[in-house]
This record gives structure tokens, C-alpha cells and sequence, in this order.
């Protein structure tokens, strides 16, 4: 079995050394892995980390852009860079947990050809050094290994967490070029490209493995999309996953009906959250209300699980935030530990 693991990057030489210190610590496994890094142009150490790796021993394909082209056509450029049956798409601040590889072989062993998979992860705190807790959305909500069949089933059971986290995806990589081809990608270059190409790689007759095991470990706080403008990263999210969603699902399907309530009330009500609670300008919210009331006005659990949020005063969700950790929080992860 042949595996892509590809790796779009940009300035994360740190990351990128754990990352790969991971892959080199794998064991117990035979797959043939392929480690595919296409490197947005960066300015740090990026090419000096890979030549440490290439020099000890490890196989890795690296192409440096002459220029930054953004990550949407980097995701699509890593793909391109890539020859084998199936790419696992990761992110370049993330890392494997031990046994990944081995759990995968044996997942491929007892599943042939399904068109993708979807893989738990665990969070970590920024620099890696504690287990974070996190009610986890973006992995796949199976308690147990899972087959889903068709398009809309996939959809549904995976949900915007599981197409938009990158690193728990395994998809073949013949859906994928071929979703690519088969329509203009340019319109849909705001951050969550994936998501579109995955969704047209999907028909009724795809299979999508969901599995629980925790393969992944991802960082909190170190959000590549992050910029000046406050309201960037949450555009990103209020447009990305409708239209995406829309344009492939169709917006007369329950499952984008469905879906953009899960997007409304897990990822847009933590932008409105973390924005109360950073005190978020004026102008963030007169950008972030009439956007989110554009596209989720529809969504009843919008108006009572979300919108509330921009409306309560900040003293009074801080006062929220502390009982909730000091309560009910601590006693999750107790019992999560």
C-alpha cells in the first residue's frame, strides 16, 4: 500500500522538525510512505530542516515556490507533487502520533479502495508539552470504525469538522484529481478549498472510513489563517463553508441544511466567543452580525445558540467563561483523563 503524506507549508521550520520527527519514529508498519512538502515560499529555516531530514535518511519530495501563492493553490500544489494510491493531507504545524502508519496499514488491509477516511485526533497546547481538553469536533464523532456510503451520508457523518481539519484526511487521490478537473476551482480559493474538492470527489457510490483512534495531534492557538484584521479568520469560516457546502450539496438538501447548522453553532459561535472575550472592536462586529445573518439566518439554533452570544454583554460571558471552567470543565476532564 502506497501513502502521500502531503504537506503544504509556510514559515514553520519549528513545526515542521516535530512533524517530521514523527514520521521518522513511526514503527510496526509497511506501508510505503511518501513524504510530499510543498513550501510556500518561506523565508525561515524550512529548507535547512529538510535537508537535515533528506541527509539522515529520510525520502522526501520538496518543491519551494518562487513566491507565495497562498495556501488554497499550495493545498492543491501538494497533491500535484504527489504519485502514490492515496494522500493524507497535513497540516505542517501538526504531528503523528505513534502508530498511526501501522493503525492505517491495518485499516487498508480490511478496506479496499474506499474513496477517503477520516481519522480522531488529540489536542495539544501550543508548543506541545500538555494534552489540552477540547470537546473534539474535528474528528470523527464514531464511537466505533464506521463504513458510510454515498455522498450525503459522508457528509453528513463526517460534518464541516471532519472536511475542514486537514490532517484526519485520507483521500484517494484519483477522486481528488478528477474533482479537480472537472470544474473551475479559482472561486473557491478562500481557505477551506479542501472542503469543495472533497465534496466533488464525492458520488453515490463513494465509501468513507470514519475511525476513532486519535492518530493525529494538533496545537492549539497556532492558527495559520490568523491576520491584522480581526475579522479575517472569522470570514473565512462564515464564507468558506457555505459556499462550498451549497455549491456541491445544493441548497435545497437537508444535508447542507444540516451541516451549516453544525457550522453555525460550533464554529461561528467560537468566533463570536473568543471575540467577546478578547473585546472584539465595534468594527468587528458590525463586519461579523450582518455576514453571519446572511448566511444563517435560516438556522434556528443560529439565533438561539449563536447570535446571543453577540448580544450579552462581555462582562457577563467572562463571568460564564470562569464558572464553566472552574465547574463544569474541570470535572469533563477529569473524567476524560
Amino acid at each position: 500500500m502506497r501513502i502521500s503524506l502531503c504537506i503544504p507549508t509556510y514559515n514553520r521550520a519549528p513545526q515542521l522538525w516535530e512533524l517530521l520527527n514523527s514520521v521518522v519514529h513511526q514503527t510496526g508498519h509497511a506501508l510505503a510512505v511518501e513524504i510530499v512538502i510543498s513550501d510556500n515560499a518561506s523565508t525561515d529555516d524550512t529548507t535547512a530542516v529538510i535537508n537535515d531530514f533528506t541527509q539522515a535518511g529520510l525520502s522526501i519530495i520538496y518543491k519551494r515556490l518562487p513566491e507565495n501563492i497562498g495556501f488554497d493553490r499550495n493545498m492543491l500544489k501538494v497533491v500535484t507533487l504527489a504519485s502514490s494510491d492515496y494522500c493524507w493531507l497535513f497540516g505542517s504545524d501538526d504531528i503523528l502520533e505513534d502508530g498511526a502508519f501501522a493503525r492505517i496499514e491495518q485499516l487498508f488491509a480490511h478496506h479496499k479502495e474506499p474513496t477517503g477516511v477520516s481519522i480522531g485526533s488529540n489536542g495539544y497546547s501550543t508548543d506541545l508539552s500538555s494534552r489540552i481538553y477540547l470537546n473534539d469536533h474535528i474528528s470523527t464523532d464514531f464511537p466505533t470504525e464506521t463504513m458510510l456510503h454515498g455522498r450525503d451520508n459522508i457528509v453528513a457523518g463526517i460534518g464541516p469538522w471532519g472536511m475542514g481539519y486537514i490532517s484526519s484526511i485520507i483521500i484517494r487521490r484519483q477522486a481528488w484529481n478528477a474533482a479537480v478537473e472537472s470544474s473551475p476551482v479559482e472561486q473557491y480559493f478562500n481557505g477551506y478549498i479542501q472542503i469543495y474538492v472533497l465534496a466533488r470527489a464525492l458520488d453515490d457510490q463513494s465509501t468513507w472510513i470514519c475511525i476513532p483512534d486519535r492518530l493525529v495531534g494538533w496545537r492549539s492557538g497556532n492558527d495559520g489563517a490568523v491576520t491584522s484584521n480581526e475579522f479575517d479568520r472569522t470570514r473565512i469560516d462564515l464564507v468558506g463553508f457555505e459556499q462550498a457546502f451549497g455549491d456541491t450539496l445544493g441548497r435545497d438538501n437537508p444535508v447542507y441544511w444540516e451541516t451549516m447548522r453544525k457550522v453555525a453553532t460550533f464554529y461561528i459561535k467560537m468566533h463570536f466567543l473568543n471575540a467577546k472575550i478578547s473585546g472584539a472592536s465595534l468594527r468587528y462586529w458590525k463586519q461579523a452580525i450582518p455576514m453571519s445573518i446572511r448566511y444563517y439566518w435560516k438556522i434556528p439554533a443560529f439565533w438561539t445558540n449563536t447570535f446571543t452570544i453577540a448580544i450579552i454583554p462581555r462582562h457577563a460571558i467572562l463571568l460564564m467563561r470562569f464558572l464553566y471552567r472552574s465547574t463544569i470543565k474541570d470535572a469533563h476532564k477529569k473524567i476524560s483523563f
